[in-house]
Order: C-alpha cells, then sequence, then structure tokens
C-alpha cells in the first residue's frame, strides 16, 4: 500500500500536479481517477500550446498513464512541443529515433550534442544519457555511466531521473548478485574439481603403487624362479659330473680287476708251465708231451 502511495506522488510529480489523498485506505479509490484526472488537467495545457504540459502529455500516451496506451499520439504531442523548442522532447525524440532505427549521420550529430549539453550541466541532457546507457541505446550499454548520469540529473532536479537510478541500481545489485553467485558457483566447482584431481590422482597413486609392487614381485618371483632354475640345473649338472666320475671309476676298477685277472691268469699259467717244466724234466713220462715219447710207450 505504502508502494502504491509512493508510485502516486512520484507520478503527481513527473506530471506537474500533486492532489492530497488523506488516507492509504483512499487510494484504490482514487488511483485511476487521479491519473486521469492528472491527464485531462495536462491535455487542457497541452491544447493551449504548453510545451512542458505537451511533453507530459505524449509522456502520458506513451506509458497509458491515466489514458490509453498509444504511442503514435505521444510521437505527436512530443513533436509539438519540441517545433516550440522544448529542449527534453527534443532528447526524447531522439533517443526514440535511435532505439526504432539506430543511429545515422544526422542522430550521430546529434547525440554529440546532447553530450555536449550535458557535460554542460544540461539536467534533461544528463537525465537522457544516462537512460540511453541504460538501455544500450546509441551508446554501448553501460549501467555504471548511466548511473552516474542519472545521479546527477537527479542532483540537479528530474524527477523521473531518480526512480530511473533506482532501476538502474536493482539491475546492477541483480547483476552483481548473480556474478557473485557465478563466482561462488565457479569456486565451489573449482573445489569439487579440485578434489576429483586429488581424488583421482590419489587413486592413479594408488594403482601405480600396486603396479609398481606387483611388477617388484613378479620381478622377485622371475628371480627366484631363474635361481632356482639355475640351482636345478647346477645340481643335475654335479649330479652328471658325479655320475661320470663314479662311471670312470667304476671303469677303473674294472680295468684294473681285468688287468689284475689277467695277470693272475697268467701268472698261473705260468707257474702251470713252470711245475709243468719241472716235472717234465724229472719224468718226461709224466708230462703232456709224454705221448709223443718213445720212450714212455
Amino acid at each position: 500500500m505504502r508502494t502504491l502511495f509512493i508510485s502516486i506522488f512520484k507520478i503527481s510529480l513527473i506530471f506537474g500536479l500533486l492532489v492530497p489523498v488523506t488516507s492509504f485506505a483512499e487510494m484504490p479509490i482514487y488511483f485511476s481517477d487521479v491519473s486521469a484526472g492528472i491527464f485531462r488537467f495536462q491535455i487542457k495545457l497541452a491544447e493551449q500550446g504548453n510545451p512542458e504540459a505537451q511533453y507530459k502529455v505524449g509522456e502520458m500516451f506513451e506509458m497509458g498513464t491515466g489514458v490509453s496506451k498509444d504511442a503514435q499520439k505521444a510521437q505527436v504531442w512530443f513533436e509539438k512541443a519540441a517545433a516550440q523548442g522544448h529542449k527534453k522532447s527534443g532528447y526524447k525524440l531522439l533517443y526514440l529515433e535511435i532505439q526504432s532505427n539506430g543511429l545515422n549521420d544526422f542522430t550521430k550529430s546529434q547525440l554529440g550534442k546532447l553530450r555536449q549539453e550535458a557535460a554542460s550541466g544540461s539536467a534533461n541532457a544528463q537525465y537522457f544519457l544516462g537512460k540511453m546507457y541504460s538501455a544500450g541505446v546509441g551508446v554501448p550499454k553501460s549501467l555504471n555511466n548511466a548511473l552516474t548520469w542519472l545521479n546527477k540529473a537527479t542532483f540537479n532536479g528530474v524527477p523521473e531521473a531518480e526512480h530511473e537510478a533506482i532501476s538502474v541500481e536493482e539491475e546492477l545489485a541483480r547483476i552483481r548478485e548473480r556474478e557473485a553467485k557465478k563466482r561462488a558457483g565457479a569456486l565451489e566447482a573449482s573445489k569439487k574439481r579440485k578434489a576429483e584431481d586429488a581424488r583421482l590422482k590419489a587413486v592413479k597413486q594408488k594403482e601405480d603403487e600396486k603396479k609398481r609392487k606387483a611388477a617388484a614381485a613378479k620381478r622377485k618371483s622371475n628371480k627366484d624362479a631363474e635361481a632356482r632354475r639355475t640351482s636345478e640345473q647346477r645340481r643335475r649338472l654335479e649330479e652328471d659330473r658325479k655320475a661320470i666320475a663314479d662311471e670312470k671309476a667304476q671303469l677303473e676298477r674294472d680295468r684294473r680287476a681285468a688287468d689284475a685277472e689277467k695277470a693272475r691268469k697268467a701268472k698261473k699259467e705260468k707257474d702251470a708251465k713252470a711245475k709243468e717244466k719241472a716235472s717234465f724234466e724229472s719224468d718226461p713220462c709224466k708230462g703232456k708231451s709224454a705221448r709223443f715219447l718213445s720212450t714212455c710207450r
């Protein structure tokens, strides 16, 4: 309800007529009547040729305040006021032209003049330059520049500039809030990403350590297996050498035994021959050759 009262109060200030309201309870009853009453008051002055009233009637048609919204009629009243040298109407028409059709050589020139007049302290020029920065009409959109010029216009006595400045401040606040949320989101995402990177790094390190241990275990296993194979080969080689040595020793023993047997037999034969010879010499008829002796028959 208080907001509604403030809105009525601002409208009254903007359009040049303050209608007293005795209580908040009366506002819904008087709101439409107040706007329509302001319009009737201003249209009378406008029709009498008052350029300020013509400008205000144009704005009321543009916004649909106290009358049905009609952009064409608004344009007509702005043009009437501008034709009488009403600067604010001229700025309004320049704003609408650039907004609808963009910049051309003529509107660039007019925009340059508006800038100069704003810099020279023209409150209305400051107001419209602020609106242009706010909407990005004819200039790159810059809410900070818009707020600068709108605050200057407010200080220099343009009532609607304050409302426009509040809207810009609210938009800036929303942007700052979005940016803060975006930064917070980015920070949170960065934290999550870093945490995930750390987790993945830890997992990778764990896997690498596991692989390293597995590789070390495999190398040890291979080394142990190779050592066992080498030991087995050495054992078998030693067994083969021992078997060969044993075989050689056995052969040597067999050879010696054969030699001994041969020597024994040779000795036995020798002894037998010696005995036979001795026997023959003592009794020739007892020997093997006795049969061949004629004397032993």
